[in-house]
């Protein structure tokens, strides 16, 4: 499927349960269809670290952006993954990662005009490594081609799609980013519908990265696992089943997830990255990292 394809793809989406919220007509999806699995037997198959991050968007103060600058950065080049994706990364992280960065990784989905001077959920990948080779933003919403707010969202919320090819070996992946709604309960569902229907849609090998804002278990979970995506936090033969989100000393749960899509072959190991830098965390989430193959079932080239 192509870039224009992707961008203008709109879903038959069965309504089950209509509401009114805040003046607007609410309607919950019905979960994904699972996807329907490749015929052809693995081509290349190749073990991958990815990383999610969200880098808390407060601008002053004590946990304010510069602040946390240095631990942030330290934090990503800690773990050097093939590809990471960030949440709540305003411009005043975006291109100053981006600036630090840019002898190790390129980035996808980091123009101004797609976000604002508001949160981005930019994309990073290696740059000795991968050649970008398409990308993209949707909304989450009813309306995923142009800036909006969806069902009983708070807010807007974006979701960014890379599709990076290892130009020594012919391996290419999709990584997809994003960051749910955290109040409305009917946006974090159906975003979880429309990011399992768009991943399935591309074809490709893929890992979802992002703050969801729910547990596990919990309904947007239920969501992803019924349209094909495993929770690498429970995949992993390594793991570590501690909270991502801390608030600097309030309520800790796990909201921050990988998942990989059907062409996963395992994985061998989930982190939650606590290190502190300058006495103090670098965000008020902990990273999320894992490791894991991928394997593609058809060339790039014939997509």
């Amino acid at each position: 499927m192509n870039e224009l394809a992707m961008d203008a793809m709109e879903f038959a989406l069965s309504p089950l349960v209509k509401l009114i919220s805040r003046g607007r007509k609410a309607e919950l999806y019905a979960p994904p269809a699972a996807p329907d699995l490749p015929a052809a037997l693995d081509r290349l198959a190749q073990e991958i670290t990815v990383m999610s991050f969200n880098v808390l968007c407060s601008v002053d103060g004590t946990y304010g952006c510069r602040r946390r600058f240095n631990g942030v950065l330290r934090t990503l080049r800690g773990e050097m993954p093939d590809s990471f994706g960030l949440q709540e990364a305003h411009e005043l992280w975006r291109w100053p990662l981006a600036r630090a960065l840019k002898g190790e990784y390129g980035v996808a989905c980091n123009k101004g005009r797609l976000f604002g001077a508001h949160e981005g959920t930019p994309i990073f990948y290696r740059r000795d490594k991968y050649d970008l080779v398409r990308e993209g933003v949707f909304w989450l919403s009813e309306r995923p081609g142009i800036a909006s707010i969806g069902w009983d969202a708070s807010c807007p919320r974006i979701a960014a799609w890379a599709v990076l090819l290892d130009r020594r070996t012919g391996f290419a992946y999709a990584h997809f980013n994003t960051h749910f709604d955290h109040k409305g309960s009917i946006a974090m569902a159906n975003s979880a519908r429309m990011m399992a229907d768009r991943i399935n849609a591309l074809g490709l090998p893929a890992v979802l990265t992002g703050d969801l804002n729910d547990q596990p278990g919990s309904l947007p979970m239920e969501y992803l696992a019924a349209g094909g995506l495993k929770d690498l936090r429970t995949s992993a033969a390594e793991t570590d089943n501690g909270n991502t989100f801390h608030s600097y000393g309030g309520e800790g749960k796990i909201i921050d997830y990988i998942y990989a899509n059907h062409y996963l072959r395992g994985a061998a190991l989930y982190k939650v990255i606590r290190d502190e830098y300058d006495g103090m965390y670098p965000s008020d989430h902990f990273a999320v990292a894992a490791t894991f193959t991928l394997a593609n079932s058809r060339l790039l080239s014939k997509i």
